[in-house]
């Protein structure tokens, strides 16, 4: 029963973000990412996750702007970091091609990157330049390239980290691990050949999960890119494990 009155929730709740989507086409920048804010809050408040912060929560709720390099386990990650501030993400491609969540991505300014194509890379670089330059806002990128289970960190692709070298952006690390019943769980991950209905399904079941989210020290693009990538790998890895 539980699951039957959140799908339905959730079914009002998209056809809200379509009603939104529509709006936000004339809205100033600020506005829509305060609809898309609330509308993450509200998706998470029908799913019963609850968010616990912890670490530098100052230095991510502030005004300046970073480089954010989080691990990447599910389709909540964005909405879970969205809801406590609005941001922009470099998301694959694929994002594009979800139903309204794709709609929601390209109005809130996301930088989309095809991972399979290395000649896109340059052009997303610049377009991360660009943003830092002209916004005030932080932008997140998820350095994995896939999602994981949730228990381990992947290895980090370097790739992405050239942009905070050329804006001269501090990094922050910020780890997001999903538990229940106060456990770590890998109930919300996304991966493998999993479909985003099923990976909703299983969330829906539980109203026991709690997402933490650490935001780890700045840190000074000063190495290079390889050994910068290693070290928030293993910044971000300890909190995880």
């Amino acid at each position: 029963m539980n699951f039957i009155f959140k799908s339905i929730l959730m079914a009002l709740h998209l056809l809200l973000a379509m009603i939104l989507c529509v709006m936000m086409i004339i809205l100033p920048r600020n506005i829509t990412h305060l609809l898309i804010q609330f509308w993450a809050k509200r998706l998470l408040r029908i799913l019963e996750i609850k968010i616990t912060l912890t670490g530098e929560v100052l230095k991510f709720l502030g005004k300046d702007s970073y480089l954010i390099v989080s691990n990447h386990i599910s389709w909540l990650d964005i909405p879970v970091i969205f809801s406590l501030k609005p941001v922009t993400f470099v998301s694959a491609t694929d994002v594009k091609t979800w139903p309204i969540i794709g709609m929601l991505a390209k109005i809130s300014g996301a930088i989309f990157i095809d991972r399979n194509r290395k000649s896109n890379l340059p052009e997303v670089i610049q377009a991360m330049n660009h943003h830092f330059k002209n916004e005030k806002e932080s932008i997140c990128i998820f350095p994995e390239g896939v999602t994981s289970t949730g228990y381990q960190v992947l290895p980090f692709k370097s790739s992405l980290f050239q942009s905070a070298f050329e804006a001269d952006k501090l990094l922050l690390p910020l780890s997001i691990k999903y538990k229940e019943n106060n456990v770590l769980t890998n109930r919300t991950s996304f991966h493998g050949a999993t479909s985003l209905f099923q990976s909703f399904k299983r969330v829906a079941k539980s109203n026991r999960i709690e997402v933490v989210v650490d935001i780890g020290h700045p840190i000074k693009p000063s190495q290079s890119r390889k050994d910068l990538s290693l070290k928030l790998q293993e910044v971000i890895a300890l909190k995880i494990n």
